[in-house]
């Protein structure tokens, strides 16, 4: 069932779960939803929920209704993460349990009654990256890559600088997908329990109640990752390789799907902590965003103009249907002449005279499954080396440290991964499966 999740002020106090037919908020007792709080009128606006549509209606009040900031003039349909301020309440309108007990395709991915195959996971990923695309415009090949990583199980380091939309890319996608989206600000006094949560006694129970932190949420956001201190960084290690979280001896499973995209700007090192090799690790890509063309930077002033495109979005895929796309991406056939291509290149980092060490069999592991996702976004159930080759240096490059001396010649370690990929053509490795 939907709910608003109701704050008044800046405590978060309450949920309601809107039923069938019509629900009236205000002051007034004979509200459905009573809000005694500043700015709110007798009845203030009234809320109608027709099976899966919710809309929202301005009933005449003092001091008016605003959907994303935007006033209410008109009935308006309430999307996943919209917000609703009536006065200093706000309520957020959560649609994550309005199916839970519906395991069908979502109506508009249905097409010639198959599912859950590979034209249903392509038909999926087209979908939610045209979607991303209304609000991170001129970077579809970025959120193609991106949603190879979400298919994949893993997760994505975004490394660029401040303003080119990397938030706005994390929160597009968890909307896109229907999910809940977190956001952890790191900052050097962070510290690992702001981050996992904490236990708290309960004075009434006797008893101590785990409070979860930001980390329990479907698409996370780890902004500015390096301004938060090794402790901090290391106490998302077991979060993001086995999805759990343990707190004073007692673990908590993360609920799936579970997916990580942090962000660090590579240009600031005032008051950053480098991330360890070993976190490094754990991200499946690092991506970089870029500045948009012209043109199209024109089209994102031209859209910002009156709002926002991400208030303009809603969901067109669920997460149980992301959860049956990964299922599906382990299928994928990869042969071994496409493994031994892998592990060539993969060996081929170990031997470099410029990094100080190759790649690990995490990484051989990485990249077979990203190129799993690559296959199956086209539709395919076999991988091609063509697929590993083309990800191969979002996947690697940042798992090499490059030598000393190696900086003299070399400009990055991606670099250096292309070199190595141009040496190995794809032409003795190719097959039709």
């Amino acid at each position: 069932m939907p709910k608003l999740i109701v704050q008044q002020g800046y405590r978060q106090i309450s949920e309601y779960s809107i039923p069938e037919g019509e629900t009236t908020i205000g002051r007034s007792t004979d509200c459905n939803l009573t809000l005694d709080r500043q700015g709110v009128s007798r009845l203030h606006v009234k809320v109608v929920r027709a099976g899966d549509r919710v809309t929202v209606e301005d009933l005449g009040s003092r001091n008016g209704t605003f959907l994303n900031g935007v006033p209410v003039t008109t009935p308006a349909q309430l999307k996943h993460m919209d917000v609703v301020q009536l006065g200093d309440s706000m309520l957020l309108y959560n649609e994550l349990d309005s199916d839970g007990e519906d395991n069908t395709v979502h109506p508009n991915l249905e097409g010639d009654g198959k599912t859950f195959d590979f034209a249903y996971l392509k038909r999926t990923v087209e979908t939610v990256r045209d979607n991303i695309a209304q609000v991170v415009q001129g970077k579809n090949d970025v959120i193609h890559k991106v949603l190879l990583a979400l298919l994949s199980d893993g997760h994505v380091l975004l490394e660029d600088v401040p303003g080119v939309g990397k938030t706005m890319l994390a929160r597009a996608l968890a909307k896109s997908i229907r999910t809940e989206f977190k956001r952890i600000q790191f900052t050097p006094d962070l510290l690992p329990s702001d981050v996992t949560g904490v236990n708290v006694y309960d004075e009434q129970s006797g008893q101590f109640t785990f409070i979860p932190g930001p980390i329990f949420g479907n698409v996370v956001l780890a902004d500015e990752i390096n301004r938060g201190t090794p402790r901090v960084q290391s106490s998302l290690l077991e979060c993001m390789s086995e999805s759990k979280v343990t707190v004073d001896g007692r673990v908590h499973v993360l609920r799936k799907p579970f997916f990580v995209i942090a962000t660090q700007n590579p240009i600031e090192f005032h008051g950053t902590y480098p991330l360890p090799e070993a976190q490094l690790d754990r991200f499946l890509m690092r991506l970089s965003v870029g500045y948009p063309a012209m043109d199209i930077e024109k089209e994102i002033l031209q859209s910002q103009m009156t709002g926002h495109p991400l208030n303009a979005i809603s969901y067109v895929a669920t997460a149980t249907e992301i959860l049956q796309c990964q299922a599906l991406v382990r299928t994928v056939h990869v042969s071994d002449l496409v493994k031994d291509y892998i592990v060539t290149v993969v060996d081929a980092t170990r031997r470099h005279p410029a990094f100080t060490y190759g790649c690990s069999p995490r990484a051989a592991l990485a990249l077979m499954h990203v190129s799993q996702a690559q296959a199956a976004s086209q539709g395919r159930d076999y991988v091609l080396p063509r697929d590993a080759r083309d990800l191969a240096v979002n996947v690697l490059s940042h798992r090499l440290p490059l030598r000393l001396q190696a900086r003299s010649e070399w400009e990055s370690a991606s670099a250096v991964v292309e070199s190595i990929l141009a040496e190995l053509p794809i032409a003795k490795w190719e097959q039709t499966k």
